[in-house]
């Protein structure tokens, strides 16, 4: 029994020193990196220097952008009617075996904004590829400067572009809409951006009224058939609350988004030395002191392996 005691106390006594050896070792480790990193401070100046340069080369180097913003708004006065006149006929066209139209949403007018197939026709209509690629346009002889195999850009190719420029934000309501475009030449983004907007409330107003001619032909034909007092009355109401749909597209011209704030004022966007300056201070200290550690782990790993 007593035996055991001391092995007891031989282990207990045995465990405590590797304890203390590795905390040891561990504060050692950190008293070192200090030191390394006291000992290398040139270095890491050095480092910092570079960072501050490059952040002040960056901010002088780099291109200013050029942006325009309209606010917006979802048209809600002529769509709560047209809304009131389909919601009212919308069960009698069921009975009458004719669908109506939804009403046009948010989501819709939003998706027709950054549709591919409008931004391209948007882009032919205001020609607007001699600005898009205006490296490649030589304005005095009005001509595209070709390479050897003569291709010039295409509308397909710069939609992806004008798409890069554009940016659409919605706020939380779903009503207002901001929509904006930034670009590295002055005088452009003002006339885009309302541009933009005038050709999209357009082309829905447009196929608004198309839509509308369509279904007023069917209706008149369909009234012409029949002969039945209560259907001819349900397609009368449904062609009447059509024709007040195509009367309000027409006089409306900002059929799917009402301009609350036009672009009239552009404004530029540059980095600036108060901006990139930290933030090059901060990466290039952090590189600094991660290059010392590294040196210093490297060095005991050639140490230990002479060793």
């Amino acid at each position: 029994m007593k035996i055991m005691n001391d092995n007891t106390k031989l282990t207990s006594g045995e465990e405590t020193p590797e304890k203390d050896s590795s905390q040891g070792d561990e504060a050692f480790d950190l008293i070192e990196i200090l030191k390394e990193l006291r000992r290398h401070w040139k270095l890491i100046i050095g480092f910092v220097s570079c960072g501050i340069g490059l952040a002040l080369v960056y901010c002088f180097l780099s291109p200013p952008e050029y942006g325009a913003e309209t606010l917006l708004s979802m048209a809600q006065e002529d769509q709560a009617a047209l809304s009131s006149a389909t919601g009212q006929f919308s069960g009698l066209a069921s009975i009458a075996g004719i669908s109506m139209p939804g009403d046009s949403n948010s989501e819709k007018v939003i998706a027709s904004l950054k549709s591919r197939q409008f931004l391209k026709r948007f882009i032919t209509n205001d020609n607007l590829l001699p600005i898009l690629y205006d490296e490649l346009w030589d304005e005095e002889n009005e001509e595209w400067i070709t390479d050897d195999n003569g291709s010039v850009p295409s509308a397909s190719s710069a939609v992806s572009v004008l798409a890069g420029a554009l940016e659409v934000q919605q706020g939380k309501s779903s009503i207002l809409v901001r929509v904006s475009i930034k670009w590295d030449k002055p005088g452009v983004a003002v006339d885009m951006v309302n541009d933009l907007v005038g050709a999209l409330n357009d082309e829905l107003r447009r196929k608004a009224i198309d839509g509308s001619r369509k279904r007023i032909g069917y209706l008149e034909k369909e009234l012409a058939k029949t002969s039945l007092k209560d259907m001819r009355a349900i397609l009368y109401n449904l062609l009447e609350s059509e024709k007040q749909k195509a009367m309000l597209a027409n006089v409306n011209e900002d059929f799917a988004l009402e301009v609350i704030d036009p672009a009239d004022i552009e404004s530029m966007d540059k980095p600036t030395a108060r901006a990139t300056v930290p933030l090059g201070v901060v990466c290039s200290l952090l590189l600094g002191v991660f290059t010392v550690y590294l040196r210093q782990f490297f060095r005991r790993l050639a140490d230990a392996s002479v060793r």
